[in-house]
């Protein structure tokens, strides 16, 4: 009889086993744990660090009319607009950094304005593009409008360089394709 208890009984052995089991799945769910939240912090870092690395990108540009006819960007924000050189009104005291210019919608695939176009006062401090002079460049400016002086303050200027291979034809339409003295492309 008393064997008979014994066996029924369940021995030391199986009921370290079974704490040995039950603490190694604990420590197997405790680690799994630790990984899921090291690979989430790991993600929202790197997704973090892409967004901060790319606010400049996501900063669109509006052309000369579309910033004049909207006065919601007049507001002293900081934005890009683009257009061209307007003729002429390029002004820089000798001797100094500062300078005053306009510019106005730039004509596609023609060098210069367009005809009749409005124009918008615009003041920079610093060294000038190379290209900024090019009636073929498309230059955009990167400030914010002061609309006491009536003045785009300009923090940044880029220069859309023109295509080498700019079409003789835009420029001179009298001159045809391969005719005697056409040259092929550029300026």
């Amino acid at each position: 009889m008393q064997s008979d208890n014994y066996t029924n009984r369940p021995s030391d052995a199986a009921i370290l086993l079974d704490t040995d089991a039950e603490e190694e799945r604990s420590g197997w769910r405790s680690n799994r744990t630790r990984l899921i939240i090291l690979v989430g912090v790991i993600a929202l870092a790197v997704t973090y660090m892409v967004y901060a690395a790319f606010p400049g990108n996501t900063q669109y540009f509006v052309s000369v009319s579309e910033f004049l006819d909207d006065p919601k960007l007049h507001d002293g924000q900081t934005l890009r607009v683009a257009g061209a050189l307007a003729p002429d009104t390029f002004r820089r005291e000798d001797g100094s950094a500062s300078s005053r210019f306009a510019l106005g919608d730039k004509e596609l695939d023609v060098p210069g304005l367009i005809p009749g176009s409005r124009v918008m006062e615009a003041s920079y401090v610093g060294v000038l593009p190379d290209l900024f002079f090019n009636p073929h460049s498309e230059i955009i400016l990167e400030g914010s409008y002061d609309a006491e002086n009536a003045v785009f303050t300009t923090d940044n200027i880029l220069v859309k360089c023109p295509s080498k291979y700019q079409s003789l034809q835009a420029e001179n339409p009298d001159v045809a394709p391969g005719a005697a003295g056409a040259t092929q492309g550029g300026y």
